[in-house]
């Protein structure tokens, strides 16, 4: 019998039930009590898991946020420095071009960090509005080092945009320790709520910054707009997604539910084990090892594999992953295992990829990547 696949990309990811039970409730009007109630108790939320001043959570997706994080902190003719370390490290820089700033970037090899001694060098001898960088970048699981690179923004007072999409409420976010300024997120990855919510975090550093430069080239994307709608979402600007902020909300009491210490030790769990079966069934990371993500595995194919063929084959052994992208596109695919990923799923993953390899001939040893993920699981 043909069944949908288990979907196990690095986002949309897998949407518990009690959040998809929220997802079809009567849609409320917007300015309705209830609602309001709601979405003022889903803000706090996100303030405690960001330890943030201000939070933002409306309509929109994860390139939405980047470009709010952005246009209310530099003006055009500014200088942002931007860090990549992948596919969507590279988007900034085109973001910045629409806005007419002016983006000097530091890039690194798919897979590896950008050296820390670069970055310095390069706010040694610049002035610039601001600093980005992809906490992880989803197109080659490199996690970023974020109190280094945090470390020299305090250093040399640069305004901090952290790219949180592919690491936010499974990674330590936390805006005071790391003095983060704008964490631009989404919903659909480790909140594991449907896609639809752009979600940031603001410093009040950031908004007076936002104040001194006036007017700027946005309208919707203007928090200024926004932010007198987060202190009271009573009020209205445009419409939110009224059945979304639901869902996040329920998603937001699970997670601190959970606890933030134990939710991030679960991500490192299940990445450690996942990682630990792909080694045994001699396949590899494209991601250093110093910089590999708990939210999701790029694994290089092995010599013969073709991509498009393995994961035709593995849907049909019933999981959905992902492909490669920019200069990794046919090299690798890609497990998201974050938000309410656990056992189960991480178990059927490693099952399907083992059993779609030994149908395109290559040698496995039958239960040789689970029994050393499950070993790794129960350490």
């Amino acid at each position: 019998m043909k069944r949908d696949p288990l979907v196990m990309i690095p986002g949309p990811t897998p949407v518990d039930e009690s959040v998809l039970r929220a997802m079809s409730v009567q849609t409320y009007g917007h300015t309705y009590g209830g609602f309001v109630n709601i979405y003022k108790e889903c803000l706090a939320g996100l303030k405690t898991i960001f330890n943030a001043d201000h939070a933002i959570a409306i309509g929109g997706a994860g390139t939405l946020s980047m470009e709010m994080g952005l246009v209310n902190i530099a003006k055009p003719g500014d200088k942002v420095l931007m860090i990549s370390q992948g596919y969507f490290g590279d988007r900034y820089p085109l973001i910045a071009k629409a806005l007419g700033i002016e983006a000097d970037v530091i890039s690194a090899e798919a897979g590896q960090r950008v050296c820390l001694h670069e970055v310095e060098a390069k706010l040694k001898a610049n002035n610039y509005a601001a600093m980005t960088l992809t906490h992880v970048d989803t197109s080659s699981g490199t996690l970023a080092d974020l109190a280094g690179v945090s470390a020299l923004a305090k250093k040399y007072d640069v305004l901090f945009i952290l790219d949180g999409v592919c690491a936010s409420a499974a990674i330590d976010e936390d805006t005071k320790k790391y003095r983060i300024d704008v964490i631009v997120t989404t919903c659909q990855k480790a909140f594991a709520v449907p896609p639809g919510m752009s979600i940031l975090a603001v410093s009040d550093r950031e908004i007076r910054r936002r104040e001194e430069l006036g007017d700027i080239r946005a309208f919707y994307a203007d928090w200024k707009n926004w932010l007198p709608i987060m202190g009271n979402p009573g009020l209205y600007f445009a419409t939110p997604p009224v059945n979304h902020v639901v869902a996040l909300n329920v998603s937001i009491a699970s997670v601190l539910e959970e606890g933030l210490p134990a939710r991030y030790a679960r991500h490192e769990k299940i990445g450690k084990s996942f990682r630990a079966g792909v080694a045994a069934l001699g396949l590899e990371p494209v991601t250093a090892s110093e910089a590999l993500a708990p939210t999701l595995t790029v694994i290089k194919y092995p010599e013969g594999i073709d991509d498009a063929e393995f994961r035709a084959k593995i849907e049909d052994n019933g999981i959905f992953c992902a492909g490669g992208v920019g200069a990794l596109k046919g090299k690798v695919f890609r497990v998201g295992h974050m938000g309410s990923t656990g056992w189960p799923e991480l178990a059927r993953t490693m099952t399907a990829i083992e059993l779609t390899l030994a149908q395109m001939g290559y040698k496995v040893t039958p239960g040789a990547g689970t029994g050393a993920m499950e070993q790794e699981w129960i350490k």
